[in-house]
């Protein structure tokens, strides 16, 4: 049995795992990127996750320890901080627009949510 964070079970990522989120508005037109780099020893309460944000640019916004992309990525504990399938955690339709009311959401992410109710955070 593993251990991270006081959580047991926690579906993990690789160290070095880079993951990346294309952000646009309801007009389709690019916001922003934000991505997730996994890299051993970083910061273990946190997964060891290094977030980043970047304008559609590429201009970065903020890097290292973000304290709000945790807040909001500590509600997916159990799938090592990461909204992505397996849909074991999944955040509602409101608390998600309340976190990025610019943002569409994605279908595939609307689908995991009628597939998986049972998943969502409540």
């Amino acid at each position: 049995m593993s251990q991270a964070g006081g959580i047991i079970h926690v579906s993990r990522y690789k160290n070095d795992s880079l993951l990346v989120k294309e952000n646009f508005n309801k007009n389709r037109k690019p916001t922003g990127v934000t991505a997730m780099l996994k890299l051993a020893g970083y910061d273990a309460a946190d997964r060891n996750w290094v977030m980043a944000a970047y304008k559609p640019d590429g201009t970065m916004v903020s890097f290292g320890k973000i304290g709000s992309c945790i807040a909001c990525h500590t509600m997916v504990q159990k799938q090592d901080f990461v909204f992505a399938p397996p849909p074991q955690q999944l955040l509602s339709i409101r608390t998600w627009k309340a976190f990025f009311p610019k943002q569409e959401m994605n279908p595939a992410y609307v689908s995991l949510l009628k597939e998986h109710p049972e998943a969502v955070v409540k």
